[in-house]
């Protein structure tokens, strides 16, 4: 994995570069992936442009890492530069600790499959045991087909969703195309997320393993949320307890794969 330093638009960011693909992490604040592109292509995830937040936390697209089950404690402001540094072939890209001593870290590394390796780290320096499971986000543009896989009948939706625009079938679940807003959850023995537009397919997997009775979102460790502007794709890992001193990850693996190559 080729990385370097560079300005990305208005960021201090990060590239790093495996085969013909070439992530792009923003490191001013976050920290956040910007950016996936396939030779000199466009960028496939979302760029927000319209300051969306929820207090003093700013969305700015792409993927993030932050805690659920959802609280005041997900949407924690992330504005600060992050620290970098390089171990073998990874590169740690961590945010600044938070107050109650939680340091959050995306952990970038080249995928022998092709790809790469998104490993989402949380260290508890604080005093105190820390409850909950780690949440990864991912935001594309709507315009995007998107399915995931799905080793469940039940599934969950939030509050306001039509049920009827998400369809389940052959192990998949699938949303409809248009401007609507909802949020499904379910349970997937070996979660897979696709979003497949005009330049190919990219596809999220996560190894981790789990059961549904050790899931923070009724039973959920795949989620999908839409609206009119974006989409997030997302997984969780299973509840965790971390003592002071303690730390856990949820590995998330990113490859894209042209139309010419389906």
């Amino acid at each position: 994995m080729n990385v370097s330093f560079e300005k990305w638009k208005h960021w201090n960011a990060v590239t790093c570069t495996v085969g013909q693909n070439t992530m792009v992490i923003g490191i001013s604040a976050g920290p956040r992936i910007l950016a996936l592109r396939y030779n000199d292509g466009g960028n496939i995830l979302y760029e927000d442009h319209t300051g969306f937040g929820v207090g003093a936390w700013q969305m700015h697209g792409g993927h993030r890492f932050t805690i659920a089950p959802e609280n005041d404690d997900s949407y924690h402001p992330d504005n600060d530069p992050c620290e970098v540094t390089i171990e073998d072939t990874a590169i740690h890209i961590t945010a600044k600790q938070r107050l109650n001593g939680l340091a959050l870290s995306l952990v970038i590394n080249a995928s022998p499959q092709g790809g790469f390796y998104v490993d989402h780290l949380l260290v508890n320096k604080g005093s105190t045991d820390w409850e909950g499971a780690l949440w990864a986000i991912t935001c594309i543009p709507r315009s995007h087909v998107l399915s995931g896989s799905c080793t469940t009948n039940t599934i969950s939706f939030w509050p306001g969703t039509d049920a009827s625009k998400w369809k389940h079938a052959d192990g998949r679940v699938t949303v409809e195309d248009g401007y609507f807003r909802g949020k499904a959850g379910w349970y997937s023995a070996a979660p897979e997320l696709t979003a497949i537009s005009h330049e190919g397919r990219l596809t999220i997997t996560s190894p981790d393993k789990t059961v549904p009775e050790l899931c923070v979102d009724n039973g959920s460790n795949v989620e999908m949320f839409v609206c009119a502007g974006w989409a997030e794709l997302e997984t969780l890992s299973k509840k965790y307890i971390v003592k002071p001193g303690g730390s856990v990850a949820h590995r998330q693996h990113w490859q894209f794969i042209t139309r010419e190559r389906y």
